[in-house]
């Protein structure tokens, strides 16, 4: 008895039938409760809901101008351009080679 004293006491509140009935009269039908039914599938409503979120996302983040390169990305993208253009040096060279090759044998 001793413990059951230290323990607060919890009231609960009970609604009546009238209550709960108009509580669902000004907030309307919801499908959670069963007072409502759906009329489409919960796979279309689920694509919806998505759709709309994906969509707040990117109008959010269109306007927003690109992110500048960091060092290391233009680091990257020169080797990349001088290893690109060594090769189609390389390729030309060989080319003409070929080219001055054949007009010899010619």
């Amino acid at each position: 008895m001793d413990e059951e004293s230290g323990r607060p006491i919890r009231m609960m509140n009970f609604v009546s039938e009238e209550q709960l009935a108009e509580s669902k009269r000004t907030r309307g039908e919801r499908v959670e409760d069963g007072t409502a039914h759906r009329d489409r599938p919960l796979f279309e409503i689920l694509k919806e809901n998505k759709d709309k979120k994906d969509a707040e996302f990117n109008e959010r983040f269109k306007h927003r101008p690109p992110k500048a390169l960091d060092e290391d990305e233009t680091e990257f993208l020169d080797n990349y351009e001088s290893t690109k253009r060594e090769y189609e040096q390389k390729l030309a060279d060989e080319e003409a080679q070929q080219l001055r090759s054949f007009q010899v044998k010619s």
